[in-house]
């Protein structure tokens, strides 16, 4: 999801979102850490500490190529759901996560950041690797590292030369995760039903507000739960079964993730906000690889059709007794 895109969720009324937006968005980035935790659905990318801003990542352009958007695609994404289903159910499941343990979750991400100011606006991305401890109350602690930025067009680096060239990203975040409004809320996904029927029902509730994109929001939320946040087999088989009911799922066979792997993807169409969605799965065992975002025709920026804005991929995830003392000193040393 781009930062332009939690600042429509944060402020709505603020359509288009102007300068004074950005600022309050800024503002609101850390109690968004808490506030998620009100809700049912913790968007993990944003995790940001409330000692520090977000860094927020970037992407490559890219084009593929789906097929279809309903009928023999749909279907063909559902089986490819339902088969992840009965893997997951049948995997051996992650040590349980105790209180004062930290579920372990290790990534690279890069995710479009559009900055908006008085005279127009530019989009950057930034790729970063990504490390983050996750204990059951939702603190914990983040150690993430960028790479190089670079821009989708020259019309974004024209902008961003006019605007002083101000920086594009954190090198590295480096601090804990703090949960100051509700200290004792468990992770969200510790509470998910194991039957279907039931998580269907709840996720249908908790998008019903989000109108006529509830779909792409429940697929949002399958994603959301599946990040670097603890599930049951039992759990993780119930929101593959719920995501392959979802109306408009559409397969992407034979494609990779941003590590370079093999994948399938399963992806449904935002309309709302001109973007396709996309997880990513191995061929072979159906566990999920990663994720992508790329814009549809007629989006905010005027981007192709097809142009990548966001992708993770998934590379290790272990319950843990501690935050490696060489990470800690690292913070209190910068």
């Amino acid at each position: 999801m781009s930062e332009l895109i939690l600042v429509r969720e944060l402020f709505p009324d603020s359509l288009p979102p102007d300068a004074a937006a950005r600022e309050r968005v800024r503002a609101a980035f850390s109690a968004q850490t808490t506030a998620r935790r009100r809700q049912a659905w913790p968007r993990a990318r944003w995790f940001v500490p409330a000692v520090g801003a977000a860094a927020v990542a970037g992407v490559a352009t890219a084009v593929f190529l789906a097929i279809g958007t309903g009928g023999a695609g749909t279907a063909s994404a559902a089986r490819l759901l339902r088969q992840a289903a009965v893997t997951a159910r049948a995997q051996r499941s992650l040590a349980t996560l105790e209180p004062g343990q930290y579920l372990y979750t290790k990534s690279t991400s890069e995710y479009l950041n559009t900055v908006v100011l008085k005279s127009g606006s530019y989009a950057v991305m930034v790729p970063y690797v990504r490390e983050i401890w996750l204990r059951r109350d939702g603190t914990g602690w983040v150690h993430q590292t960028s790479a190089t930025p670079f821009f989708l067009d020259q019309h974004d680096r024209q902008a961003w030369v006019a605007a002083g060239r101000p920086q594009l990203g954190a090198d590295v975040m480096n601090a804990p995760l703090q949960n100051t409004d509700a200290p004792t809320a468990p992770m969200a996904s510790l509470d998910l039903p194991s039957d279907p029927d039931a998580l269907y029902a709840r996720l249908q509730h908790d998008a019903g507000r989000y109108g006529s994109r509830m779909y792409a929001e429940m697929f949002t939320m399958i994603g959301d739960s599946l990040r670097e946040n603890y599930t049951t087999p039992a759990q993780r088989a119930a929101l593959f079964e719920v995501a392959a009911r979802l109306p408009g799922i559409t397969l992407i066979p034979a494609t990779t993730d941003a590590a370079g792997r093999r994948a399938d993807g399963v992806a449904i169409d935002d309309l709302q906000n001109r973007e396709r969605l996309t997880l990513l799965f191995d061929p072979e065992s159906q566990a999920l690889l990663g994720e992508e975002d790329s814009f549809l025709a007629g989006n905010f920026r005027d981007y192709p059709a097809g142009t990548l804005i966001g992708r993770a991929a998934y590379l290790e995830q272990a319950v843990v007794d501690s935050v490696p003392a060489g990470v800690v000193k690292g913070a209190a040393k910068g």
